[in-house]
């Protein structure tokens, strides 16, 4: 603490304190600074506060910190503090447990909302005949004479609501080729 502080050139961090000790306080403050100097050097269009990019900064230390404390050895059912071999093989079993609640959330939210799905389409198909062939962007017309068309969007009012619902009808038909 009464030394010169953390190097300006190469900031570290103190994991094993908060955010809030003298030293990490110094080193958000040497980070905020860099960001500020590289933002006015590479003149950036969008300038931030001080205090903005200083709790931006403190929550990726916060975030680091966790994931530092949680890759410290634990202590074992018997007693003893962990090898590098059992910390690993703890933060890859509880890795697999997060990646395995995030697939079943997925799942479940891509599975849940197919009865409301089937109307969307329908109503989509409708929509589709309704406008028919001109309807849509021909961006895949066939070109000859090796001339080159420029096809141009005609901004229409009742499109804008509908540009969403269009664009997905274009991508599930590229890829389901098979239902089109």
């Amino acid at each position: 603490e009464d030394g010169p502080g953390p190097n300006p050139e190469r900031p570290q961090f103190d994991l094993a304190k908060n955010s809030k000790s003298p030293w990490n306080s110094a080193v958000l403050g040497i980070l905020c600074q860099q960001l500020k100097d590289q933002c006015t050097t590479e003149q950036w269009p969008i300038q931030r506060p001080d205090t903005y990019i200083r709790r931006l900064l403190t929550e990726r230390y916060k975030r680091l910190r966790t994931t530092w404390r949680n890759a410290q050895p634990k202590l074992t059912e018997k007693g003893t503090v962990e090898t590098p071999a059992e910390t690993e093989a703890r933060l890859v079993t509880e890795r697999q447990v997060v990646l395995k609640q995030c697939r079943q959330t997925t799942r479940r939210r891509s599975t849940e909302g197919n009865e409301d799905d089937a109307g969307a389409w329908k109503w989509l198909q409708r929509l589709v005949k309704t406008l028919g062939e001109h309807g849509m962007s021909s961006d895949e017309s066939d070109i000859g004479n090796d001339v080159e068309e420029v096809l141009r969007i005609k901004n229409m009012g009742w499109r804008r609501s509908i540009a969403r619902e269009l664009d997905l009808v274009d991508l599930q038909r590229l890829v389901d080729t098979d239902i089109f």
